[in-house]
C-alpha cells in the first residue's frame, strides 16, 4: 500500500491543488530577502497586508512629489519604473523600508512625479522587452512514521510538495506559489491529518481516535469510503492554524516567508544557499546550535552572512527539504517544465 499511495494519487493530487493562481509580473530585478520558520514559537512577521480587491493604486501624482498605494503584485522596482525613478531614488525616498521586496498591498510609499505614472509606457516597454516562463512541479516523499498507534501497529505517511512558479528569462523566480499534501494511516491520531484507509475492497487497517489515542477498530473499504477521504483532504495551507506546527509562527506563514526570500533567485542560487546555509536536518542554522557538524558550517560564514542568515531564521526555521516535503525539488521541478507565457 505505501508505494501505491504515493504514486498512484500524486497526479490527481498536484492537478487540483492550485486554486490560487501567483501574481504575474515583469519585474525581473533580483532582491535579497530573508525568510525563514521555527518549531519553537517565534514573533510571526508584520504583515500590514490588505485585500487587493480593497486596494487602490494611483496612476498619477501630485507635482515633485505624493503618496503611492501599494499594489497587489507590486515590486519596488515596478513602482519605480511607472514613475520613471531610478529604484536607488525610490528607496533614499522611502528609509523605512529596509528590504526592497518585503513590501505588502496597502503600504503607502512616497515617490516623485514622473512623465510615465500616466501612461505606464515605463512598466509597457518593461513587459515588452521581457520574457516570462511558467512552470508547474511536484516532490513525492513516503515516511515511515509519525511512530505507531497504541497497539504497536506502524503509521505510515506521504507527502506531495507541490510548487508553481513564474521565471525570467535568466532563470529568476518572479513569484512562486508553494503548498502541499500530507496524508497518513488511520490509525495517526492527529485529528486534522487527512487520513487513506486502503483500496476499495482491500484489508482495512487500524482506526485511532484522534481525542482519546485508543484504537477503535479497523477500517471497511470501500469505493464510498476510499472516494469520501480522497475528497476531503486539506493541504498545508488549506489546513491553516489547524496543522499545529508552532502556533506562533504555522507552517502556511512560514511558508509565505520562505516564497519572498527565493524571489530574484534562480534554482541553483536556492541550491547554493541551502548546502551553505541549513543543518543536516535542512532547517536555517540558528546561532546557538549545539550540533558539532551545523556549528562548524555557521563557523565558517562570514560576519555579513551570519547577519543575513539570522534575518532568515528570524523569519522560518522549518526545513524545505525532508521527509516532510521537498519544496526545493518541486521549485526546481516547476522550472524544468517551464513554458513561455505572454503577458497582455
Amino acid at each position: 500500500m505505501k508505494k501505491i499511495i504515493a504514486h498512484s494519487l500524486v497526479m490527481l493530487l498536484v492537478l487540483t491543488s492550485f486554486a490560487v493562481a501567483p501574481v504575474f509580473s515583469a519585474d525581473t530585478d533580483a532582491v535579497s530577502a530573508a525568510t525563514t520558520w521555527t518549531e519553537e514559537p517565534t514573533a510571526a512577521p508584520s504583515k500590514p497586508a490588505a485585500p487587493a480587491s480593497s486596494v487602490t493604486a494611483p496612476v498619477s501624482v501630485p507635482a515633485g512629489s505624493g503618496t503611492y498605494v501599494v499594489a497587489n503584485g507590486d515590486t519596488m522596482a515596478k513602482i519605480a519604473a511607472k514613475h520613471s525613478m531610478t529604484l536607488d531614488k525610490l528607496l533614499s525616498l522611502n528609509p523605512q523600508v529596509k528590504d526592497k521586496n518585503l513590501i505588502y498591498a496597502g503600504q503607502k510609499i512616497v515617490v516623485t512625479a514622473g512623465t510615465s505614472a500616466s501612461t505606464g509606457s515605463s512598466t509597457a516597454a518593461a513587459t515588452s522587452s521581457s520574457k516570462v516562463y511558467e512552470g508547474m512541479g511536484y516532490k513525492t516523499s513516503f515516511r515511515n512514521g509519525p511512530g505507531a498507534d497504541e497497539a504497536g501497529v506502524p503509521v505510515y505517511s506521504f507527502n506531495i510538495a507541490m510548487a508553481r512558479a513564474t521565471f525570467d528569462a535568466k532563470g529568476r523566480i518572479i513569484d512562486v506559489f508553494i503548498d502541499g499534501y500530507e496524508v497518513a494511516t488511520p490509525n495517526y491520531d492527529g485529528a486534522s491529518m487527512p487520513h487513506f484507509s486502503g483500496w476499495p475492497d482491500k484489508e482495512g487497517y487500524n482506526i485511532t481516535d484522534t481525542t482519546t489515542g485508543k484504537v477503535t477498530g479497523v477500517s471497511v473499504n470501500t469505493k464510498e469510503s476510499a472516494a469520501a477521504e480522497v475528497n476531503t483532504w486539506l493541504t498545508k495551507r488549506q489546513r491553516g492554524d489547524s496543522y499545529h506546527m508552532n502556533p506562533a509562527n504555522e507552517w502556511y506563514k512560514q511558508m509565505d516567508f520562505y516564497q519572498n526570500f527565493f524571489k530574484g533567485k534562480t534554482v541553483d542560487e536556492l541550491e547554493a544557499w541551502f548546502a551553505k546555509y541549513t543543518t543536516t536536518a535542512g532547517r536555517p542554522i540558528k546561532a546557538n546550535t549545539t550540533n558539532a557538524d551545523d556549528l562548524a558550517k555557521y563557523n565558517k560564514l562570514t560576519a555579513a552572512e551570519k547577519a543575513d542568515l539570522a534575518d532568515v531564521v528570524s523569519g522560518a526555521t522549518m526545513s524545505l527539504r525532508d521527509a516532510h516535503g521537498d519544496f526545493l525539488g518541486a521549485v526546481a521541478e516547476a522550472y524544468k517544465n517551464r513554458h513561455e507565457v505572454t503577458i497582455q
